[in-house]
This record gives structure tokens, C-alpha cells and sequence, in this order.
């Protein structure tokens, strides 16, 4: 009896960090999504969130033309063999509508001399 009941716990285990991390898949897959459209970084951040819940933690990071999103959730402490799950997804960037843009950095042609 003791057997069933510690299969019993730790498939619930396994069954919980299965779901995080297809949530992590999820949220990150659709915050490259949101980057490649050229939405702003919050935009970004608030639909990872929207799939992985409001604690997990987003980072999007850019270099090259390519973001990159990595989602990490932490799981509840009673699953003591392991405490987060991570996954990341890579967009190109098509466009960008932040505030920050090169663009706008650029002299304007007549202040060229």
C-alpha cells in the first residue's frame, strides 16, 4: 500500500512540472510572436505573463535582429526535485513601434553638413 501511494505522488509531481513547462512553451512562443509583429516590450511581457501566470518571471533580450524570450516559473515547494522550469523562444524582429527605436536616434537629413 505504501508503494501505490508514493507512485501516486510522485506522478502528481511529474504530472505538475509537466504542465509548468508546457505553459513556459506557451508563454514564451507567444510573447516571440508578439515581438516579431513589432509590438513594444511591454506588450511583450504582459502576454507572456497572460499564459504563464503573473508570477512567473519574463526576460526578452535582443541582439542581431533576433529577441529572444525566456519565461522561467518556479513550482510550488513541494515538489523538492526541482524548483523552476525555463524555456525560451526566438523571433526575428520585423519592426519596432517601442519608444526607443533607431530611427529616432538619426539626424534629420538637414542637419547633415
Amino acid at each position: 500500500m505504501p508503494a501505490i501511494v508514493l507512485l501516486i505522488v510522485v506522478l502528481a509531481g511529474a504530472a505538475a512540472v509537466g504542465f509548468s513547462q508546457l505553459r513556459a512553451f506557451d508563454a514564451a512562443r507567444s510573447a516571440a510572436r508578439e515581438i516579431a509583429r513589432g509590438e513594444p516590450q511591454a506588450a511583450v511581457v504582459t502576454e507572456a505573463k497572460k499564459h504563464a501566470g503573473q508570477a512567473s518571471e519574463v526576460l526578452v533580450r535582443s541582439e542581431g535582429g533576433y529577441s529572444t524570450v525566456t519565461v522561467t516559473i518556479e513550482l510550488p515547494a513541494a515538489i523538492i526535485f526541482l524548483n523552476e522550469v525555463e524555456a525560451a523562444a526566438t523571433a526575428r524582429t520585423e519592426g519596432d513601434r517601442s519608444s526607443t527605436s533607431e530611427a529616432q536616434s538619426l539626424p534629420a537629413a538637414g542637419a547633415l553638413s
